[in-house]
């Protein structure tokens, strides 16, 4: 595990500051430097470290100019030394998680033997409206945001409906939210909407069998946004598995920006009504949004987030077990 990973162990007298973060030494990285891709777990590692460092100053030092502040929880959640209770907010804990599940699927031999898919499932019905920008105050914006149906969505659900869709098909897989600014499944909105969606890895099936497999999934539920299904499957090689999977595995890191093309080649223009004028544009979260992600996410566990269907859920309960170890030793502790 990277040393940097590890849980850290709080003693029983340990009471976090709801304000002060803890000291973050030196990383070995300039923060200047553009954000990585992540293919591996030393980029997800790299990039997850230095957002969460940019959090933290951005909560622990606002300036004038900031314009979101997280609850309480989301601090809570944030500290390094609650790592081992495996908040989806903290970034040592899905490092940790990240390399623990790594492993597990690593040995899994259906997984390793294929064939492999990866699943996107992104249907409508989990996406939903976040009015915070208007509100008056930072601390009203908070309260909006962890109020919203956002923040109380039934994840569950979600994945019962992957469940239902694969039948007796393994995968396994996580849950992430992604954020859609002035956009909504109707379209153009004024405000920004959160989209819950999950990532899966299947096995035992080819990429063409599995879209017919999912084919009554398509046609039951819409995306976010017209002419892109809310199913994509794509073939997983032997020397992309990890890249795909750590991707599952990963926080939410980009913003999902649908830009106006007035022509999409020099011979044929567009107008506002029609569809194909719109695209999805993805770039890097900026810090505020990712503050504004911390109200929805607030409260969910990455335990909670991972799911699995068939031998998938025996793969699934292998990982929890062993990246709860550190919470469950630390809950006998406690007087």
């Amino acid at each position: 595990m990277l040393e940097y990973a590890h849980f850290l162990s709080p003693s029983r007298s340990y009471r976090p500051s709801k304000q002060v973060f803890e000291i973050r030494p030196p990383r070995p990285y300039d923060p200047r430097s553009p954000l990585p891709t992540i293919v591996d777990m030393e980029t997800f590692a790299e990039v997850h470290l230095r957002t969460d460092d940019r959090i933290k100053d951005y909560l622990e030092y606002p300036r004038r100019n900031y314009k979101q502040v997280a609850c309480w929880d989301a601090f809570d959640e944030l500290q390094r030394a609650n790592a081992h209770a495996l908040y989806a907010n903290n970034a040592y804990s899905r490092i940790a998680f990240a390399e623990i599940a790594l492993k597990h699927v690593a040995a899994e031999k259906g997984i390793v033997y294929g064939p492999r898919c990866f699943v996107t499932i992104t249907p409508a019905r989990f996406a939903f409206p976040l009015r915070d920008r208007l509100a008056p105050g930072r601390g009203l914006r908070s309260d909006l945001r962890c109020m919203s149906e956002a923040a109380h969505c039934k994840i569950h659900h979600l994945q019962q409906v992957a469940r239902q869709a694969f039948g007796n098909l393994p995968f396994i897989g996580m849950v992430e939210v992604a954020l859609f600014p002035n956009w909504s499944s109707s379209g153009w909105a004024v405000f920004d909407s959160v989209s819950w969606h999950c990532h899966l890895l299947a096995w035992g099936a080819t990429q063409d069998e599995l879209n017919g497999i999912l084919q009554p999934l398509r046609e039951r539920h819409a995306s976010i946004k017209d002419g892109v299904t809310s199913v994509h499957v794509q073939e997983v090689p032997d020397d992309d598995l990890m890249r795909q999977f750590v991707y599952a595995l990963k926080g939410p890191q980009k913003v999902y920006r649908t830009a106006f093309l007035r022509a999409v080649s020099r011979e044929s223009e567009l107008t506002g009504f029609d569809t194909r004028a719109w695209r999805i544009k993805k770039d890097w979260l900026r810090t505020g949004d990712r503050v504004r992600l911390l109200d929805v996410m607030a409260g969910r566990t990455l335990d909670g987030l991972l799911f699995g269907n068939r031998e998938g859920t025996a793969l699934a309960r292998a990982i929890r077990d062993e990246a709860l170890k550190p919470f469950r030793a630390w809950e006998q502790r406690q007087p």
